[in-house]
């Protein structure tokens, strides 16, 4: 076999060998762990189940998300505790599935309270010492009230609600500041992959030998060619 027909052999060959996929795992694969739910979102999916029972329309999600953050500030303690006991669980099933530990960041700024939230406070302040109807508890109590008020009635709850969000987006701000002057931690440097057996330029030089022993045969044929024309 000639260079020229070696080399193609050597390419059709290449051209037949599977190629590696590039295409990483996908984001929804299936042995992926899923991240632990927190009580909140136990929470509001409960919420929405309770709506959809009652026939109310969910589709209007930042509607529904308000809604239940509403409803969420109004719980007391005990009211959120099955749902914090759920979220317990599920963290340290995440915990065990992947050796992680899931750790809220304690500098991050808390969330402003909305015009609801600050007018609940004050009125679980002002029905702390009095005797509820019977079955009722503060926070229906408070969301009927709230729902007959007046615009100006709701006002100063509003204008509180404008103040506290000032603060935090001003928190906030700072605290992205000194999270991206924050020094990153060093990447883990991967090793390098071993290189492959340089199979395709051994090829090349058994070719370029193979090619020289050609040159070298036609050259010796072209000088028996002379010395026959001599004769």
């Amino acid at each position: 076999m000639d260079g020229k027909t070696k080399k193609r052999a050597a390419a059709s060959q290449k051209s037949k060998s599977p190629k590696k996929s590039r295409k990483g795992a996908k984001k929804g694969d299936e042995n992926k762990v899923k991240r632990p739910l927190s009580a909140y979102l136990y929470f509001t999916k409960e919420f929405r189940a309770e709506r959809a029972a009652k026939g109310l329309d969910n589709s209007k999600v930042n509607e529904v998300a308000k809604l239940a953050g509403e409803r969420w500030r109004s719980m007391s303690d005990s009211d959120k505790k099955p749902y914090l006991e759920k979220a317990a669980v599920d963290k340290e099933r995440y915990q065990k599935e992947t050796g992680k530990n899931v750790t809220k960041d304690s500098d991050k700024p808390k969330r402003n309270p909305t015009a609801y939230f600050i007018f609940l406070s004050e009125f679980r302040k002002k029905m702390a010492n009095q005797k509820l109807p019977d079955g009722q508890k503060i926070p229906s109590l408070a969301g009927e009230k709230w729902r007959t008020m007046t615009d100006k009635e709701k006002e100063p709850y509003l204008k509180e609600e404008a103040k506290e969000k000032a603060k935090y987006e001003e928190a906030m701000k700072e605290y992205r500041k000194k999270a991206k002057d924050a020094p990153k931690p060093e990447k883990k440097v991967k090793p390098k992959k071993k290189p492959e057996p340089e199979e395709e330029e051994e090829e090349e030089d058994e070719e370029e030998e193979e090619e020289e022993d050609d040159d070298d045969d036609d050259a010796e044929e072209e000088d028996d060619d002379d010395d026959d024309d001599d004769e």
